[in-house]
């Protein structure tokens, strides 16, 4: 067996180019396996502890205000084990004498804090200083505002809130389970945490800030043992009616809760999806590596089952060259994923602020990543050596009987095959001549160009959910939000008057709930001005689309989540409207659907929805056009109103998220160069087989005097032709990948584009076909040095 074990170094020697690339992209699959899994232990080790450890709520409500003292009465509601009622505000921070111009748009979300000794729900977990002492005007604030700030403890912060300035002192940082992932609003996408923030202040010193005493407009809960979060919300949303409910949503739908959950998945998916692919594509390699090492050493197995060695030796020595390769790949793709998993844990630490998040080393992952890898390296060994089983000693030292040979069908195509140079027929025969491992590569190639093709897509999806928001429906230059609605036409009068403003188009956003028989939907509706030229609402082809007078436009994602068509209708419900006695539930027809890929909304007419409304001719936020010069003086004009909730300059918002994207621009190309990778060692294990297989053919034309580059055409035009179809085959498989990615990653938050842009496909044949080329190069390399005097004097 010791001589057996020195063959199969000997023999992986001889070809370790081939091996080696194997090794790489099994090391691939691996990396990616290890390091997605340990990463997803982390992220959810932490989450659990922190829910656990803080008694995250398993319900939200927002409303206009409820009384205080009426809070713990509506926990002797059926199904409710905890209730507790909070203030929650977003205060604008006034900027100091000297600072730059971005800091006048900082925004905090306070939330009151509860007696520690009162306080069951959605704990702090202090991350420094100390708690903030009762009726005193100290604050905690998260920890990544704080670093992002270069704050320090004992900072003061002024805070304007409903029109009042308010001096606080900074005691400590903090972190709730409601901020793991804290943005201002769904719009923004990514944290901003130099700009938003979370902070907190005792519940007594909020109260003489705002206008509402002995009112609190947030509400959290927890549901007793086996109750029905439906049950319970129905109950609440008859009870809170009369104080202006907005929203009861469940724990899945808290938006930083949502976002991790879909993380979370995201991260399962892509452990158990990329790196099957390229163990898939190693286990190709391999199997057709084995069925032609045997095939060529069909004398030496011949001779050694006449030495006396059993099938099962023979068996196990050649299982041991997959074996082998699998071990030194699972090893290698195990301890570099392990080393991945630490800097990705802190990229995730930059996004998700997740006490407790840290790198870690994994045994667990290293044995299963090992086990894996055998696994599909003992499949394609078992796949490749059951042959050896049915040679008898004497057939196997004779050559194999050559394979019956017929004319294929290019060749019956006289004219088309007489225009084909005799080396390129040559290469084109050798496909027919083994069509299961032509087949094998040409699927191999697909999914390599289907994951090139998806991953040059992605910076179409990043500029759909970024750059195009802002550039073609956003049309704006500032939008002021209000903090409660307030006639149209007299903001508008207002704002006309300021320097610089050339137009002012009011928007009206509302909470309502659209409901399809049992299906059922909490969002938010937005009434546009008709012909509206700030905001766009586009269709696929990017052609604007009126808002309609009467009926209601819904996203793709939400018409698909209500199960309606255009001409359906839906029943229509807001906290907002005004009850009217006798009435009946309305109903609106949808008069389209329409594509969305940022925030969930339906879209209507402002007049048809202050009509529905009844409340008047009301708006809650304007949209601007203005002098891009007199935004910074506007802003510092009405930071300070107390009607005016945040002010958003359009600008400063596309440039953070510009700047956002070119930080993180790699991982656009990550999958392109894993994916070349796997091109590279599919194309070079062909060429090598191709190189074995037909060594006394090549050998006998460059004898004849062909030049190495005439002779290597016959390998080409076999690759170049398996590559081809290849590329076709995987054009509707990039297709089917990205129609699959975008309903598996779309969320209320935003939804994928199942697009591919012609220079994604176009991209993808580019980054195949140059892996190829270099693929090429190497058995040039190899043709160059090949001793076609030996090989013809060699007997067959």
């Amino acid at each position: 067996m010791v001589v057996l074990h020195k063959k199969v170094l000997r023999d992986i020697k001889e070809n370790k180019g081939v091996y080696i690339a194997c090794m790489v992209v099994i090391a691939i699959g691996l990396m990616v396996f290890t390091s997605m899994s340990i990463i997803l232990d982390n992220l959810q080790r932490a989450q659990q502890n922190f829910y656990q450890n803080t008694h995250f709520a398993d319900g939200f409500i927002q409303l206009t205000g409820y009384p205080e003292n009426k809070v713990k009465t509506l926990g002797n509601s059926p199904g409710i084990a905890d209730i507790e009622g909070r203030i929650v505000k977003d205060v604008k921070l006034l900027a100091e004498k000297g600072s730059d111009e971005n800091s006048s748009n900082h925004t905090l979300r306070l939330v009151s804090l509860n007696p520690p000794n009162a306080s069951t729900l959605d704990q702090l977990q202090v991350a420094s200083g100390r708690l903030p002492n009762d009726k005193a005007s100290e604050i905690l604030v998260d920890p990544k505002y704080f670093a992002a700030n270069h704050l320090s403890l004992g900072d003061s912060l002024t805070l304007i809130l409903d029109g009042k300035r308010a001096v606080f002192t900074i005691v400590g940082t903090a972190q709730s389970p409601e901020f793991i992932y804290a943005m201002r609003t769904a719009q923004d996408l990514y944290p901003d945490p130099q700009t938003f923030g979370i902070a907190y202040a005792p519940l007594s010193t909020v109260k003489g800030l705002v206008k509402e005493a002995n009112q609190v407009n947030d509400i959290v809960f927890t549901l007793k043992p086996g109750a029905d979060f439906d049950t319970v919300k129905e109950m609440l949303q008859t009870e809170l009616k009369p104080y202006g409910v907005q929203s009861i949503i469940p724990r899945k739908d808290q938006t930083s809760h949502a976002i991790l959950t879909n993380e979370l998945k995201s991260l399962q998916g892509t452990t158990r999806t990329l790196p099957v692919v390229f163990l898939g594509v190693a286990t190709i390699i391999l199997y057709t590596m084995l069925i032609r090492l045997i095939e060529q050493q069909r004398g030496i197995i011949g001779t050694l089952k006449a030495f006396g060695f059993t099938n099962r030796e023979i068996v196990f020595h050649y299982l041991s060259y997959p074996l082998f390769i699998g071990s030194l790949g699972g090893l290698l793709g195990g301890l570099s994923g392990i080393a991945l998993s630490y800097p990705l844990t802190s990229l995730y630490e930059e996004y998700f602020a997740l006490p407790g998040l840290r790198g870690t080393f994994s045994f667990k992952y290293l044995f299963l990543g090992i086990v894996l890898s055998l696994s599909f390296s003992l499949l394609s060994g078992i796949k490749g050596s059951l042959n050896i089983l049915h040679l008898q000693p004497a057939e196997a030292m004779r050559p194999a009987a050559p394979a019956s040979a017929r004319k294929t069908w290019l060749e019956k195509m006289t004219r088309l095959w007489s225009m084909i140079s005799s080396q390129a027929q040559m290469g084109l025969r050798n496909i027919f001549r083994a069509p299961a491992r032509s087949l094998i590569t040409v699927l191999g190639m697909a999914v390599i160009y289907s994951l090139m093709s998806v991953s040059w897509s992605m910076q179409s999806m990043t500029d759909k959910l970024t750059t195009f928001q802002y550039d073609n429906v956003q049309k704006y230059d500032v939008k002021l939000s209000l903090t409660r609605p307030l006639p149209a036409q007299a903001t508008v009068y207002t704002l006309a008057r300021e320097p610089g403003v050339s137009k002012i188009e009011p928007v009206l956003e509302i909470p309502a709930t659209l409901k399809n028989q049992w299906l059922k939907k909490e969002i938010v509706i937005m009434g546009l001005t008709p012909n509206s030229t700030l905001y766009n609402i586009l269709d696929k082809n990017g052609q604007k689309i009126p808002v309609p007078d009467s009926g209601i436009l819904l996203s793709d994602r939400l018409a698909t989540l209500l199960q309606v068509k255009a001409g359906d209708s839906i029943t229509v419900e807001s906290s907002l409207q005004k009850e009217r006695v006798g009435a009946k539930e309305q109903t609106m027809v949808v008069k389209g659907i329409i594509p969305q890929y940022v925030g969930l909304n339906a879209f209507m007419d402002i007049n048809t929805l202050q009509a529905f409304l009844q409340q008047g001719q009301i708006s809650t936020s304007m949209l601007i056009s203005m002098n891009p010069q007199e935004v910074s003086a506007f802003k510092n004009k009405y930071r300070d109103a107390s009607e005016v909730g945040s002010i958003e300059a359009i600008q400063e918002s596309k440039d953070k998220i510009l700047q956002m994207m070119k930080s993180y621009a790699f991982t656009t190309y990550f999958l392109s160069i894993l994916a070349g990778i796997a091109g590279f060692a599919l194309i070079y294990n062909s060429s090598i087989i191709s190189l074995s297989e037909r060594q006394r053919e090549l050998a006998s034309l460059r004898v004849l005097g062909l030049t190495p580059k005439e002779v290597l055409l016959v390998i080409t035009s076999e690759q170049w032709t398996l590559t081809l179809c290849g590329v076709l085959l995987g054009i509707p498989l990039s297709f089917g990948l990205i129609a699959g990615m975008a309903q598996a990653l779309s969320t209320d938050l935003y939804s994928i584009p199942a697009e591919l842009p012609p220079l994604a496909l176009l991209s993808a044949v580019a980054g195949t076909a140059f892996s190829v080329w270099i693929a090429q190069t190497r058995t040039y390399h190899k043709i160059k040095t090949l001793p076609f005097v030996e090989i013809l004097a060699t007997k067959e």
